[in-house]
């Protein structure tokens, strides 16, 4: 036969569980994560093209693996002297951004040659000058490309 004291020791121990786990759950939904990073692509806008239409969001706590893999894909590239691009029509536009700190921290352009694909990088305030030039590996272009079309095909 279970005794009183028995009784409320187990009682006391079920109590403890329950604020331990509910403070656990409380906490870890209050402490929801923000995004850090924010990778972004965008075309030009068919109506006005000076404007950049920026609709494609991978975002580091929806999409951490595709986040990683740009960032890796960026880490990756390969420096080139001499391209045959226009600097003013890229076939996409990518940036990556801090919206925690409302700062952008890369701002690229992308063509795919048939040389294969080359990111643009500006190096100051404009693209009029100083624009570093790299290059990519095809799979890592045709990577981008697939994940902006998956992104497409989600939203329709």
């Amino acid at each position: 036969m279970v005794t009183l004291s028995t009784r409320l020791k187990i009682i006391g121990l079920g109590f403890i569980a329950l604020i331990i786990f509910g403070g656990g759950y409380y906490a870890g939904s209050i402490g929801k994560e923000e995004v850090s990073i924010e990778v972004i692509f965008g075309y030009p806008s068919s109506e006005n093209p000076d404007q950049v239409d920026y609709s494609h969001t991978f975002k580091n706590t929806e999409h951490q693996a595709i986040v990683d893999n740009l960032l890796m894909i960026y880490l990756n590239k390969e420096k080139v002297t001499s391209v045959d691009v226009d600097v003013n029509h890229p076939d996409i536009y990518m940036q990556v951004i801090s919206p925690k700190r409302s700062t952008s921290l890369v701002d690229s352009r992308i063509w795919f040659t048939e040389a294969g694909p080359i990111i643009g990088q500006r190096d100051g305030g404009n693209w009029d000058n100083n624009i570093e030039y790299y290059r990519i590996d095809e799979n890592d272009g045709r990577y981008i490309q697939e994940i902006i079309e998956d992104q497409k095909e989600e939203r329709s």
